[in-house]
């Protein structure tokens, strides 16, 4: 690791020591006083209301002290509660320097389980100020307001020598710290007065990560131990801290405020940075950081770069790992010119005063190798409050007066002593009796460009006992992923038994209250691999497809295709291995009939039966619902089945797909848009004789939906809603055009040769869905049609290029209409994990339907509205 000196040429402050790294005979109080009295007329916090400084620090604070010491003389901890503000320091210290542990609340933390907290800690007192007075007293019998009892504030001299009056030793409880529990229930960390100031040091000056003269962006929540280890080294070193909470700011204002601040350091987690780095403007940078910090979770090496990028060569980037019991543990820092790591970023060497080994499943301590992360120092005094017996479980006092803690994570120690961090020991599986850490295949995820996030978990099936890994991913914006793609990519790249059996597609990852991935609030999966074995060789070939298809090994025949990840795409690529496997009949086996016959047994009792649809152009998504059914209609070149991820997660409604004719068999496809409204009409009518209707569409289904609206209007049918899934307006003009420009005469004639080849001759890249896709683009730039009256609900997909031309629905709809504008690009936004607001904005559209229907009230937003702020 290295380190430096460069404080000095950063500022120096007059009559302040420089911070010992072996506190044997300190405690905090002094030290935070002898900075104080240093910086008496200079601001050592800020949180964009006010500036604190030194000599207001100590005046403040020796109210807080006083009051403390009035209330409760015996020693026992006080609870502060405040907002994540300056006046929070005031409490910090004031508390301290009465000589009790401290304990730090978060108001955003639900009261039920800041009463755990105070409970377990034996806290009476709570300070707090006037805006949390009311939730303190559901915590503590007592509640102070030192700071609104117009009490008159001492000089900072007399302040001064108050906060010296009460002196606690070196080896007494400072600060009680309340764990995440994410491996059962929250245990309150004693820390003594020496590991903090050993921290202190070890954070700022030993690591030269910040000192006097730096402006730190402090953005943790102080009742966690990064954020108030953030808040003591700060004052111990007499660096400023500038305050700012992400939860109750938007992330997207911390740029403008860290300019504003002049900022120096910025300590954040990697959830915290990805929000900044999404928030800001392309080809922007973060200008003036020194030093950049992340910990808490993984950081990869796209991240890495992505960073690097925006902060510039200046700034060193700092990957750290540290825990509650611990403080911080091991630093990789990486300045301008070295290399950045692939995959996961090691969380690098061990910390001054620190020993790093990993235990091996036999207990013994290991210098290089993989196993459970151990530390040892002299420093590490703290241990869980009032809990000596499960103190003694992880903690040692060695005989040389060190002391070892043993974490629950796993990692592997190279020979130079650097660690890269796996997984916790809670994490580990066994996979087919293999074991697996689920965090190499989570750095695998990370690594590919489309993925935001990722998370790999173990899950033992209740019903059969097996254990299977369960990937949840985050998509980029934007990016098309499936569950098929994801388990290919995994398999490229790792050992068969590492490949996820699910893939989950999530909007984000579930976090704790302090912003650290919480494993127990995922969702959860249900069985997906069948238990039936094959009935006969038929069998045995269709389900070696299916698991060919779905890249998963050892499925039963009663494994539906799509509950195992299957989309659209794989249920195209499904049926084209059964036509070259099976030597099938072009039309005997479609997407629609995947969709009606989904697990293995049933598709080949389909198929040996030689079924036909009687209708090739309707799909049925989703069967027993109530009520009115939804008719659905795909783009140009799409399949109707491609719309069941949205289908099946409408509640309670039967939903049909209507694709083009000639698209999945034999025939001539519709040459005009009123021809092929005309083809679903009559369709539809087979289902549903008469109204009222619902129907949608997706692209260019959207303008054949219209149509179908027209049409049934028409006819003296109701339509009570219409739903236009980001299509162009009928509008020639703002429609795309089908020929390039450029095109010359034969590129011309062949394009047209293959357009008239529509359903007749399949494309050879992209079978019938190419030359239909093409042909759509012709048909939507012919079609006209007169104003519709009928009630319209029109989706737009914000991040798509031709955004802009899918609003130009105004003077085509003339009745009450509303347009709404969702996350996703064109496709992206009908896929995982976009299309939950798509189909939550439906589900509450097809409700108010409903509710008008039954004469109830319901608000009609004006024509062509902007969604509501929610949506």
């Amino acid at each position: 690791m290295r380190t430096g000196t460069s404080v000095a040429a950063r500022g120096v402050v007059p009559g302040l020591t420089a911070l010992d790294g072996e506190p044997s005979a300190q405690s905090i109080v002094p030290r935070i006083v002898e900075v104080a009295r240093a910086l008496e007329g200079e601001v050592v916090a800020g949180d964009g209301r006010e500036r604190l400084t030194g000599g207001a620090l100590l005046q403040r604070a020796a109210l807080v002290r006083d009051a403390v010491l009035a209330a409760q003389p015996q020693g026992r901890p006080v609870a502060v509660l405040r907002g994540h503000d300056a006046g929070a320091l005031v409490g910090v210290v004031g508390v301290l320097a009465a000589g009790v542990p401290l304990v730090v609340l978060d108001p955003t933390t639900p009261a039920a389980r800041l009463r755990h907290y105070v409970e377990a800690a034996g806290a009476t007192i709570c300070v707090t100020d006037a805006e949390h007075a009311g939730t303190a007293r559901l915590l503590a019998p007592t509640v102070l307001e030192p700071e609104s009892a117009g009490r008159p504030l001492p000089d900072p001299v007399a302040a001064a020598e108050s906060l010296l009056g009460s002196p606690a030793g070196p080896g007494d409880t400072a600060v009680i710290v309340y764990t995440s529990g994410s491996t059962g229930a929250p245990k309150g960390v004693a820390c003594d007065h020496r590991s903090i100031l050993h921290d202190a040091w070890v954070n700022s000056l030993a690591s030269d990560c910040y000192g006097p003269g730096d402006v730190v962006v402090h953005l943790l929540p102080m009742a966690f131990s990064a954020g108030i280890g953030v808040t003591l080294a700060c004052l111990l070193t007499g660096a400023r801290q500038e305050l700012f909470d992400p939860r109750s700011r938007s992330v997207a204002e911390l740029h403008e405020w860290m300019r504003e601040v002049g900022a120096t350091v910025l300590l954040a987690s990697p959830a915290i940075l990805r929000g900044l780095l999404a928030a800001l403007r392309p080809g922007a940078t973060i200008e003036g950081l020194r030093s950049l910090t992340m910990a808490g979770e993984t950081v990869h090496g796209a991240e890495l770069a992505a960073i690097r990028r925006a902060v510039g060569p200046g700034c060193s980037l700092r990957n750290r790992y540290g825990s509650t019991e611990t403080w911080l543990m091991a630093e990789q820092r990486i300045e301008a010119g070295d290399p950045l790591p692939t995959g996961a970023t090691p969380v690098g060497r061990a910390v001054p005063g620190l020993r790093i080994d990993v235990e091996d499943e036999h207990g013994r301590l290991h210098e290089q190798g993989t196993g459970r992360v151990v530390v040892t120092g002299r420093w590490l005094g703290n241990s869980y409050w009032g809990a000596p017996e499960r103190t003694a479980e992880v903690f040692r006092d060695n005989p040389d007066g060190t002391r070892t803690f043993r974490t629950s994570d796993v990692g592997r120690l190279s020979d130079c002593g650097t660690l890269r961090l796996l997984g916790r020991t809670d994490d580990s599986v066994k996979v087919r009796g293999l074991l697996v850490e689920p965090g190499e295949v989570d750095a695998l995820l990370f690594a590919q460009p489309d993925v935001r996030e990722a998370i790999v978990v173990g899950r033992t099936s209740p019903r059969t006992g097996r254990t299977s890994l369960v990937a949840h991913v985050v998509p980029e914006p934007g990016a098309r992923l499936t569950a098929t793609g994801i388990r290919a990519l995994v398999r490229a790249n790792l050992p068969s038994h590492m490949v996820p059996e699910q893939v989950v597609f999530l909007g984000a990852l579930p976090r704790t209250e302090r912003g650290k991935l919480d494993r127990s609030a995922l969702p959860e999966v249900p069985d997906v691999v069948g238990t039936k074995g094959p009935r006969n060789d038929f069998d045995a070939v269709l389900l070696g497809l299916f698991e060919r298809v779905l890249e998963m090994p050892s499925l039963g025949i009663d494994t539906d295709f799509f509950a195992a990840g299957g989309d659209s795409l794989a249920a195209q690529a499904l049926v084209a291995a059964i036509e070259e496997e099976l030597g099938t009949s072009s039309g005997q086996v479609s997407t629609a009939l995947i969709a009606a016959n989904p697990t293995p047994a049933q598709l080949a009792t389909a198929l040996r039966g030689d079924r036909r649809r009687s209708s090739s152009t309707l799909v049925p998504l989703r069967t027993g619902g109530s009520g009115t059914p939804l008719f659905v209609v795909a783009g140009a070149g799409g399949v109707a089945m491609g719309l069941r991820p949205l289908a099946v997660r409408l509640p309670d409604t039967t939903v049909y797909g209507l694709q083009a004719h000639g698209m999945e068999n034999p025939g001539l496809p519709d040459w005009s848009i009123p021809r092929i409204a005309a083809r679903h009409v009559r369709t539809l009518r087979g289902v549903q004789p008469h109204g009222p209707y619902r129907v949608a569409g997706h692209s260019m289904g959207g303008l054949v939906a219209l149509e179908v609206a027209q049409q049934l209007t028409r006819a003296g049918e109701e339509v009570e809603l219409l739903v236009v899934l980001d299509s162009f307006p009928p509008d020639p003009d703002i429609v795309p055009r089908v020929f390039a420009p450029g095109e010359g005469l034969v590129q011309r004639v062949r394009s047209v040769a293959g357009l008239l080849a529509t359903g007749i001759v399949p494309n050879r890249d992209g079978g019938h869905h190419a030359r239909f896709h093409r042909q759509g683009a012709v048909l939507q730039r012919r079609y006209r049609t007169t104003p519709y009256a009928g009630r319209t609900v029109v989706v737009v997909a914000q991040d798509d290029e031709d955004a802009w031309a899918r609003r130009q629905w105004e003077g085509h709809l003339t009745g009450d209409w509303v347009r709404h504008e969702l996350p996703g690009g064109h496709i992206t936004f009908l896929t995982e994990p976009l299309v939950e607001r798509v189909a939550g904005l439906l589900s509450r559209e097809l409700e108010a339907v409903g509710e008008r229907r039954a004469g109830t009230a319901v608000r009609t937003p004006e024509p062509g509205a902007p969604p509501h702020p929610a949506e």
